[in-house]
């Protein structure tokens, strides 16, 4: 079935699902932001969207598994995960009646103001006793937005590196936790709408590959990074991410 694309749209496809993989190895955020904009420049968004759906919960399953203290991050951030859940629902729903570029135009230029707000000598922490109620609305947010557009890591990441003392460890582990709520609805929804179909289904099977070998090596890369480059790499991914907000409501 893939000889229907050229071997160099194929080498360039798996070189970018491998850098996605490295950049969620590495940082555990990014992967789609990465590898989808890479892959449509040979084949069609949808189609590189699509391909997307399970690598993205393969990758986002493994960190978690991979986590030291799992069941410290399930007591910690259920409640996100289940606002998650309700606000993507939400998000789906309203889908036909909501202005998606005012939103995205909204959300993308509060991310920005936020990187730079976090990359500044002014950063905010959230106190400890707020973690879990802000976590009911980020979730929320995170689900709302993403079931508009698709966008659900840029709440979520401003919402974890408000937290005060959670490493990059740790943040990797819970930012797979709350993306699984995200990522496996979708790839779902994704099927069941018939983008996800059977052809499309083996490719983004296979693809599962390439991001593995990326995330192997962006795992041992990870352990080289000091909390603080780390806090400032997210920092950056946040910035493209309200960027790339923008730039989808004017395109």
């Amino acid at each position: 079935m893939l000889a229907e694309y050229g071997p160099w749209i194929i080498a360039w496809c798996f070189f970018a699902l491998c850098c996605g993989g490295f950049i969620k190895g590495a940082l555990g955020v990014g992967t789609p932001l990465l590898t989808v904009p890479m892959m449509a420049q040979v084949l069609p968004p949808q189609m590189a969207i699509a391909i997307m759906a399970i690598p993205v919960v393969v990758a986002n399953l493994w960190q978690f598994a991979q986590a030291e203290r799992s069941t410290a991050v399930v007591a910690r951030f259920w409640p996100t995960f289940l606002a998650i859940l309700v606000g993507t629902w939400v998000g789906v729903k309203i889908l036909s009646i909501i202005d998606e570029q005012t939103l995205l135009i909204l959300v993308g230029v509060a991310v920005i103001a936020f990187a730079l707000l976090q990359g500044s000598r002014f950063r905010l922490h959230l106190p400890d006793a707020l973690v879990k109620p802000a976590g009911v609305f980020f979730g929320g947010a995170a689900g709302l937005i993403g079931g508009v557009s698709s966008f659900f890591g840029p709440m979520l990441i401003t919402y974890l590196i408000s937290i005060r003392g959670l490493d990059k460890n740790q943040f990797v582990s819970s930012i797979s936790f709350l993306y699984v709520s995200a990522v496996v609805p979708w790839t779902i929804t994704l099927y069941l709408y018939g983008i996800l179909d059977q052809r499309l289904l083996l490719y983004s099977t296979l693809a599962t590959i390439p991001v593995t070998l990326g995330l192997l090596v962006g795992q041992r890369i990870r352990y080289s990074i000091s909390d603080a480059r780390f806090q400032y790499l997210i920092i950056g991914i946040l910035m493209v991410s309200g960027i790339s907000m923008l730039w989808r409501a004017y395109h």
